[in-house]
């Protein structure tokens, strides 16, 4: 569990489910990585990125709300009630279908919407919410 998402909870709440982001996700900046290793820089820089981008995204849903973020520098988050969600949808391009990642893309009421990229098991995230959200347990 991430650092914001632990700091986030409130007196009573729990965390239901975690998502996790997926290495597979990260696949172009390693294979850029493999095929520069002569210039020794880049490997590097694109290694560190891909792991900036797994190591700094957070998603949580607990009994009372969903709490996201992600970036290093430039930080986008979430706090959400899930009596407040509108939609949760979740995109998957042919990598993603392949390797079982995807983004998942949080709006509120309001038309506040936040983007998180490179969840694994999207859809299985997305379930264990909307059950949530029917007052039921997560499976």
């Amino acid at each position: 569990m991430g650092s914001h998402v632990r700091n986030s909870l409130i007196s009573g709440e729990r965390i239901e489910s975690e998502a996790q982001i997926s290495w597979m996700s990260q696949f172009w900046y390693f294979l850029f990585a493999i095929l520069t290793i002569p210039t020794i820089v880049l490997p590097i820089l694109l290694l560190g990125i891909a792991a900036i981008n797994v190591l700094t995204t957070e998603l949580a849903v607990t009994n009372k709300k969903m709490i996201g973020k992600t970036g290093f520098i430039r930080r986008v988050s979430i706090d959400i009630p899930l009596t407040k969600l509108e939609s949760i949808n979740v995109d998957q391009g042919i990598i993603g279908r392949i390797f079982n990642f995807g983004s998942v893309a949080v709006r509120g009421i309001g038309g506040n919407s936040v983007g998180i990229p490179y969840i694994s098991a999207p859809l299985d995230f997305r379930r264990v919410i909307l059950n949530l959200v029917d007052g039921k347990q997560p499976e």
